[in-house]
């Protein structure tokens, strides 16, 4: 048995071992091979292709019968590269393109799909069949740097034994030996490209630092484009460099450069020579044209004017490297040309400026820090009689009178602050008193200059005297206007709002949520209809109704309100002497000049800060109320003080003009602090307004302080209403407020006939067989008013009662009716005010 089994094995052991010697030989050999490149003295890097052509005549035919190796392309398709075989090596022993009998023997689709499997997965593939028949084959696929590279095949027939483990693994380290040959010449050829480039844009780079300098020197806009175009063709060694403005009054005008020649500027009547890019809107970033490099010349951002392009045939290719730099020369070139077009900028400017100061109608001084004239326009010789400005003569002095006020202010400027609009009342120029305004301001200076002062006069005498003349009438005309305009609609919509949030507050008696929520809106109604009253007070519309009441107290129950409205932001500070006194002031307008400040300070905060409420006793004495134009005696002293960002002091001499406002359209009504003035003139007091830009606003109130008692509310609780039966007419113009007098006046039982205007009121009362029994109607509308209206109506109806409505009237209106047939109600009304007045009107015995 033993014998038998030594037959079997023995045979086997010397087939064992010629495959290992073959193996170790190969492996062996290109090992030896690679060395002795590496290890030569003289020996420069070698092509990759003479290693792949070394494994091919190492591996055939002495590790196998045949061996071919396949190149990736591009694309991703495969490329023969070199072919071996036992029977043709002297034929085939490098790579070719020629036919062989051996090759197309091989089934090639199969042999593909192994190719691509190797190459996909990364692993050697082995087998029967992709070889040809009667062989087995080995597919080694190569790799480079983790992709793919190529693949290298083995064959070897069955009948010499095929491929075993041990060639494969031979095989597979030969391999792995060539990729990495492979890899290592890429790398030292990458790192000789990087420093040829490295070399190469270091000479650039001193190429550009050169030319900024010498363009930054350049005058005028033909020697910058001549000179950068020089340093383009220099830079990138190119045949050809042109640099060229498509934009501008003078365009298109280039400066272009020729290898061998001198650079020259072309103007828009000569030829460049050459076909230039044109400029690509939108671009900003170089592109490629052909063999043209070509970059724009950007004004902005967003615009270019023009473009810089160098063409280049050795080397042909612009490498990323190239981009990088004409980007620089671009944005050198952008820096060139617009500092040139800012010195004829400035230039020019200068030159306007110089002519705007000799015609500006306000006089413009230069003086030193002492005082002396250095230089004044026409303007100024005018105004303070000096003549034109002569360098021969002496300097002017300013009039005697001014130099007080003139010393002051300079020392302000000085000191770093901006004067404007100050006055010097009473300086004699010409034998006549005026009134000049002056402002000025510090001059930019060097270290070593002494620094100057600009001082801007104007004689505002004639100006003052025609403002006072005008400023009564343009008062009366805002408020006419106000009172006409505004009021009318205004409470037109309030009464709306107020009538249907009564009528729906009946609707949800036994809903809480709802009921809080109608009066909420009925809340917001009543205080919205405190603006009506500021538009009726500006124009004197409304009468006020003072009482005596505690300011402190009022202010203190105001609180939580003001918190509401003014948010979380803002920090609220109290100061509330209990102790301080009564005022005498109507108390709705009063709570709505609190509101009404309060809501500035918020708009002057709008990053949150701090708002302060004092009240507190003070008294005048001779001296104090003369300044503040009051009678001595003792006052309650009310100051709303903020930390916002302040006023300057144009805006705080108009801030209490009616419908001044800095807020902007539909923000400000610009009638707070005009309605405040009134209110607190009108009530014997003062208010003075005192604020610096960035520090905050602080608003003094004086009030003389009243020992009357104070007045208390009488709370009137609602009633039950009589249903009434009578037969009512009501005109009104507004439609929405038409439908809900109809409504509430249905409601509770009143037959009614309504009309959009008095015209149609006088034809439906012409068609009626029996007279109305009331006649409600708007006062303001289109052409006939509703008094003209009423009257008409009476000459015809002699028992016809009227009641009559509006937002800007007073009771007044109804004067020269039938005495005891007429009634007045003022707009904003609630519907049970008007069922109230219906019916009193109504129940007087006729």
């Amino acid at each position: 048995m033993t014998d038998a089994n030594a037959d079997v094995v023995e045979p086997r052991r010397p087939q064992e071992e010629r495959r290992l010697s073959r193996a170790w030989t190969f492996t062996h050999d290109f090992a030896s091979s690679l060395h002795r490149v590496r290890s030569a003295v003289f020996a420069t890097p070698m092509d990759p292709e003479w290693h792949q052509l070394e494994l091919l005549r190492l591996a055939v035919p002495a590790f196998c019968d045949w061996c071919t190796i396949d190149i990736v392309e591009e694309g991703g398709g495969l490329r023969r590269f070199g072919f071996r075989h036992r029977d043709c090596c002297e034929q085939h022993g490098e790579r070719h393109d020629e036919p062989c009998e051996v090759a197309d023997a091989i089934g090639m689709d199969e042999w593909h799909e192994s190719v691509q499997r190797a190459l996909s997965s990364g692993q050697s593939q082995t087998g029967a069949g992709a070889a040809g028949d009667g062989y087995e084959s080995l597919i080694v696929p190569l790799r480079v740097n983790g992709q793919p590279f190529g693949a290298v095949t083995f064959a070897n027939s069955v009948d010499s034994a095929g491929l075993g483990p041990i060639e494969v693994l031979a095989a597979e380290q030969v391999c792995w030996s060539l990729v990495d040959v492979i890899d290592r010449q890429r790398l030292t050829g990458a790192n000789r490209e990087a420093a040829r480039q490295t070399q190469r844009i270091a000479r650039q780079l001193h190429q550009l630092i050169a030319a900024s300098i010498t363009v930054a020197g350049m005058g005028t806009e033909r020697e910058i484009l001549r000179n950068l175009a020089g340093s383009t063709r220099s830079v990138f060694d190119g045949d050809v460099a042109v640099v060229s403005l498509e934009g501008g009054d003078s365009a298109p005008k280039c400066g272009v450069a020729r290898r061998g020649k001198v650079p020259s500027f072309v103007s828009d009547d000569e030829e460049v020579g050459v076909s230039v890019p044109s400029l690509r809107r939108g671009v900003n970033e170089p592109w490629l044209e052909g063999d043209w490099l070509v970059a724009p010349i950007l004004e902005r951002r967003d615009r270019a004017r023009g473009v810089v392009a160098v063409r280049r045939t050795t080397p042909a290719v612009f490498g990323s490297e190239d981009r990088e730099v004409l980007t620089l020369l671009t944005q050198m070139a952008s820096s060139a040309l617009g500092a040139h077009e800012l010195a004829k900028s400035i230039a020019q400017s200068e030159g306007r400026l110089r002519t705007l100061i000799d015609a500006a109608p306000i006089g413009i001084v230069e003086v030193d820090s002492n005082g002396s004239v250095r230089y004044w326009n026409p303007a100024a010789g005018r105004i303070l009689a000096w003549g034109a400005h002569d360098l021969e003569i002496d300097s002017p002095q300013f009039p005697e009178a001014t130099r007080p006020d003139l010393l002051a202010l300079w020392s302000e400027v000085l000191a770093g602050e901006t004067v404007s609009g100050r006055d010097i009342v009473g300086v004699e120029v010409g034998g006549r008193a005026r009134t000049l305004t002056v402002s000025a301001a510090r001059l930019p200076s060097t270290d070593d200059e002494e620094p100057g002062i600009l001082t801007l006069v104007d004689d505002v005498t004639n100006h003052r005297e025609l403002k006072a003349e005008l400023r009564h009438a343009h008062t009366m005309e805002v408020r006419g206007q106000v009172a006409s305009r505004i009021a009318h609609d205004f409470n037109n919509l309030l009464t709306l709002i107020s009538g249907y949030a009564e009528i729906l507050s009946r609707e949800v008696l036994f809903d809480d949520r709802s009921t809080q929520m109608v009066r909420d809106i009925q809340a917001t109604a009543s205080r919205a209809s405190l603006l009506t009253g500021q538009l009726q007070t500006i124009g004197r519309a409304k009468v006020d109704e003072p009482v005596v009441f505690d300011p402190a107290a009022v202010m203190e129950s105001n609180a939580e309100v003001l918190e509401r409205i003014l948010g979380s932001k803002i920090e609220l500070q109290w100061e509330l002497d209990e102790s301080a006194g009564n005022v005498r002031v109507d108390p709705d307008q009063f709570e709505q000049m609190i509101l009404n400040l309060s809501m500035n300070a918020r708009d002057a905060m709008p990053n949150g800060g701090r708002l302060s409420f004092s009240v507190g006793p003070f008294k005048l004495n001779d001296t104090e109320a003369s300044e503040r134009a009051l009678r001595p005696g003792e006052y309650v002293k009310i100051s709303v003080t903020d930390s916002g960002h302040g006023m300057d002091e144009a805006t705080r001499e108009q801030c209490f003009e009616p419908l001044f406002t800095t807020k902007g359209p539909f923000k400000g009504t610009g009638m707070g602090l005009a309605s405040a003035r009134r209110l607190v003139e009108e009530s014997g007091g003062g208010i003075r307004c005192s604020s610096q830009v960035g520090e905050g606003t602080t608003f003094d109130i004086w009030l003389p302080s009243f020992a009357g008692p104070v007045g208390e509310t009488t709370v009137q609780l609602e009633t039950p209403r009589a249903r009434g039966d009578a037969s009512v007419l009501i005109v009104e113009d507004d439609d929405g407020l038409r439908r809900l007098m109809s409504q509430v006046l249905r409601r509770n039982g009143y037959e009614v006939t309504d009309a959009e205007s008095g015209e149609r009121a006088i034809e439906l009362a012409g068609q009626m067989t029996t007279p109305m029994d009331l006649l409600l109607s708007d006062v303001v509308m289109g052409e006939m008013t509703g008094r003209d209206l009423a009257f008409r109506l009476q000459s015809q109806w002699p028992d016809l009662r009227v009641l009559l409505v509006s937002g800007t009237a007073d009771s007044t209106i109804a004067d020269g009716l039938r005495e005891g047939s007429s009634d007045f109600l003022p707009k904003p009304f609630k519907p049970s005010q008007l069922i109230d007045k219906v019916h009193q009107l109504l129940s007087r015995p006729r």
